[in-house]
């Protein structure tokens, strides 16, 4: 449920942000009131679409948070993130390379803009990858150590009921342990890769 809360916050979220900016890059760089003068002056309607802007970020931030794992492990947050950033980075670059009567500065605004948040979007995709080969032994309960290895990707959702299954059986090795040591050696470069999926496959039952 928390995850179907976050996919429908966190799109809404970006749908308001993006009708927002839609507007506002149309206008442009304005002023309105004050001491001085702007050759351009505020049209109607920047106040509340500016409002509308803050609350779509608001909204998507709230998507993130509510998501089960947040921005720390695999989960619908992670995906609101690159939804956020990507989708408004990408509309951001197409709307100034398409529409010939954007204002001149809030086209190169635009682009500065997909820019930076295009890489910063995909940017949590490729720590998420790169976490699944050098995730380190974990303090904490074995169900927590156990649930960080599965968040990460290290083991799938089976090779974790199997080892959820006998965590807390009497006289069970230490599946957790040798898992935990074959992922520190492998990141060490102690073992090759061959030898790090055999004690895998070897601690999660599935060799």
């Amino acid at each position: 449920m928390r995850d179907v809360l976050s996919v429908v916050a966190g799109l809404a979220g970006v749908a308001a942000m993006a009708v927002a900016m839609h507007w506002l890059l149309n206008t442009g760089s304005c002023a309105s009131g004050g001491p001085y003068l702007s050759r351009h002056a505020c049209p109607p309607g920047t106040v509340p679409f500016t409002l509308v802007l803050v609350g779509g970020v608001l909204v998507w931030l709230a998507g993130i948070a509510i998501s089960r794992n947040g921005l720390n492990g695999r989960g619908t947050g992670q995906w609101v993130w690159v939804a956020g950033f990507v989708g408004l980075g990408v509309a951001a670059i197409l709307k100034s390379a398409l529409q010939d009567s954007m204002p001149a500065d809030a086209r190169l605004g635009s682009y500065i803009m997909g820019g930076v948040f295009i890489p910063v979007g995909l940017g949590i995709l490729v720590q998420r990858r790169s976490g699944r080969t050098a995730q380190p032994q974990s303090p904490g309960s074995p169900g927590r150590r156990l649930r960080r290895l599965h968040d990460n990707g290290v083991i799938d959702d089976a090779q974790y009921q199997r080892l959820r299954a006998v965590l807390t059986e009497p006289g069970t090795p230490d599946r957790l342990g040798v898992l935990e040591r074959a992922i520190d050696d492998y990141a060490k470069g102690l073992l090759t890769a061959a030898e790090y999926e055999d004690r895998k496959r070897s601690a999660t039952f599935t060799g």
